[in-house]
């Protein structure tokens, strides 16, 4: 696959982003919510937790003082930059390279298995969801950017001049891609509509 999609390591664009989600009201608004909508889902005794394209750690800095003691959370991201960030900012995190089309993680290895605003940056969720799935023992929770015409709706968004892809999927297209994967002991498929306009999916997983 061509990754001519994937430019988070160009220039000083990350630190660039990390600025702006930082100072921005809405971005801690919507991260406030998303860890939220995470805490209803984490088990009362020491959950593991995977976090895939945790970016520059702002979700781990809301989420870590949350979650019951003895709790293991990790981030991985495909951008080195973001991670120097993410280590940099929060030097007690566990923070490591990795590709969400291609997790190092046994089946079923995290309890909890997160993916925030990765997927509309993205082409072929298809192999990035099951991996997302794979590797969650009882629950995954990953956002999309909604369609509400088309099953795919593809453009790109420029920032900082570098452009970056931009996807927006309909409900049916993502429950088809969940449900294609036919997974053991797959359990319900909730969606939450957020306050930014973004939708995220909660898939459960019986015992």
């Amino acid at each position: 696959m061509s990754r001519d999609w994937e430019n988070w390591d160009v220039g000083e664009i990350a630190n660039e982003i990390h600025s702006i989600w930082q100072k921005s009201p809405i971005e801690n608004a919507h991260r406030q919510e998303l860890v939220d909508i995470v805490l209803g889902h984490v088990p009362a005794t020491a959950p593991s937790i995977l976090e895939v394209g945790c970016g520059s750690g702002l979700i781990y800095q809301k989420l870590i003082g949350l979650l019951p003691t003895g709790s293991r959370y990790m981030g991985v991201d495909s951008s080195l930059k973001m991670l120097n960030i993410a280590r940099k900012s929060f030097p007690k995190g566990e923070f490591h390279f990795g590709d969400g089309y291609g997790l190092l993680f046994e089946d079923r290895e995290f309890d909890v298995v997160l993916c925030f605003e990765v997927l509309g940056h993205i082409p072929e969720i298809e192999q990035f969801v099951a991996e997302l799935l794979r590797v969650s023992r009882k629950t995954c929770i990953f956002t999309t950017w909604p369609s509400e015409s088309q099953e795919v709706v593809e453009n790109y968004e420029t920032i900082g001049n570098v452009q970056f892809l931009h996807r927006r999927y309909s409900d049916a297209f993502v429950r088809k891609t969940v449900n294609c994967r036919k997974l053991e002991s797959q359990g319900n498929i909730e969606s939450v509509k957020l306050r930014s306009g973004g939708q995220v999916y909660i898939v459960t997983r019986t015992p």
